[in-house]
């Protein structure tokens, strides 16, 4: 049985408790994601119950490391670009999604929390547009150290080269996890795998074993990513092959996105000149 999102988060403390984090200097962690569709066999809450596992694992990494971190209640907000078609996925205005993440951030702020990191498991390209110009107005505007970890491969994608202030790349994943031949660009394996160890109560386990593998080919997986048109190319909702979880390492994989975050992150902190131990 998982421990349910938000009830390691902020969420669970009173006010003297996240008054003594700041006054411990603790890092501000903060779950990004969506609440979208990810086929028949998994919850819409998939994206921001991952990102809130990576934090779990990322503070316990820093804390390791003699940084304390404390993990901010989850976004889930954001922008359904690709999905956006389909019922139960929330179509959140960027705008409306990019104010209301500024004002996390500075409310953060306002507490006293001077490290403010965004840590996301949802890949559609508006949402991290939106995260993007986030951080960066809460870096230029709040006067505090505000990153979001992004990974390396993709920035120049978005006109970035990784020394903004406000981003800190998360280096590329260089270990095997999935014996699939089928990418899990949405809903596949890898997160079906996910859901299925640490949140089984909102997987479909049985209903996955019998979901055949869809695949694209590149162009079509823009167009999904693009949105407008992904009800034709997938009726289910999903990319990838729900039922080859059994054969993904789910935990080296959990392991390994945390270490390369936090790892980002310890850099990132003292590319800016900020004391880490």
């Amino acid at each position: 049985m998982s421990i349910g999102i938000g009830n390691a988060t902020m969420i669970n403390l009173n006010w003297r408790d996240i008054q003594r984090n700041v006054q411990n200097n603790a890092i501000a962690l903060l779950p990004l994601g969506v609440i979208e569709e990810h086929g028949p066999h998994l919850c819409l809450g998939t994206d921001i119950y991952t990102a809130e596992l990576y934090c779990r694992r990322i503070a316990e990494l820093l804390d390791a490391a003699g940084m304390k971190a404390v993990i901010a209640p989850p976004n889930y907000w954001g922008v359904c670009q690709s999905t956006g078609g389909y019922i139960g996925s929330f179509r959140i205005r960027r705008e409306t999604a990019k104010s209301l993440l500024i004002d996390i951030i500075a409310s953060l702020a306002e507490f006293g929390f001077k490290n403010v990191y965004g840590v996301n498991a949802h890949g559609d390209i508006d949402h991290n547009v939106v995260i993007v110009e986030a951080f960066r107005e809460a870096a230029e505007s709040l006067g505090i150290n505000a990153g979001y970890a992004f990974r390396k491969e993709i920035l120049h994608h978005y006109g970035m080269s990784g020394t903004e202030a406000y981003i800190c790349p998360i280096e590329t994943q260089l270990i095997e996890v999935s014996k699939s031949q089928y990418p899990d660009v949405h809903g596949g394996d890898i997160e079906t795998a996910t859901m299925k160890k640490y949140f089984p109560e909102f997987t479909d386990d049985k209903l996955a074993d019998t979901l055949p593998p869809i695949s694209l080919a590149e162009d079509q997986i823009m167009k999904w990513l693009l949105g407008g048109c992904t009800k034709q190319l997938s009726e289910n909702g999903y990319l990838g092959s729900p039922s080859e979880y059994a054969n993904v390492d789910v935990e080296r994989n959990i392991s390994d996105i945390a270490a390369r975050i936090t790892d980002s992150i310890i850099i990132h902190m003292k590319r800016n000149g900020i004391k880490t131990s």
